[in-house]
């Protein structure tokens, strides 16, 4: 965490002096910050799954949930990062635009879910 936060700082220091001489260089530094804090995030992917195949293993939940939970959270973190990026730039409709377009994703992934907890419940019911 620290080597994020000391690139982070670095780079937004560095970003702030260029964008009074050169807009579109603090932009590419804060591109490359970017990159570079999400390659520190995807090295710790493996843990995360680990865990949740932990996790699998304790409770009997079938594995499509939870590859669909790992989906949500990589739509969730991509967009994100992708809108900040695009409103660091100017670009707030964009960023708008892949927000709209993550909330449907995630809601396309969560149907077939809802529709099998309602399944459950009904049959519980009946």
């Amino acid at each position: 965490m620290l080597k994020v936060a000391a690139i982070g700082l670095a780079s937004a220091l560095v970003a702030m002096q260029l964008k009074q001489v050169k807009t579109e260089y603090s932009n590419y530094i804060a591109l490359a910050a970017g990159i570079i804090i999400f390659s520190f995030t995807l090295s710790k992917l493996d843990v995360i799954t680990e865990t949740i195949n932990q996790i699998q293993s304790y409770i009997s939940i079938d594995s499509v949930y939870m590859k669909t939970l790992v989906k949500m959270i990589g739509i969730t973190y991509l967009s994100e990062f992708s809108c900040n990026i695009c409103r660091d730039a100017g670009y707030s409709s964009i960023a708008g635009q892949i927000e709209i377009f993550a909330k449907l994703s995630i809601m396309g992934l969560s149907l077939p879910i809802i529709l099998a907890l309602l399944d459950t419940i009904t049959q519980f019911l009946s």
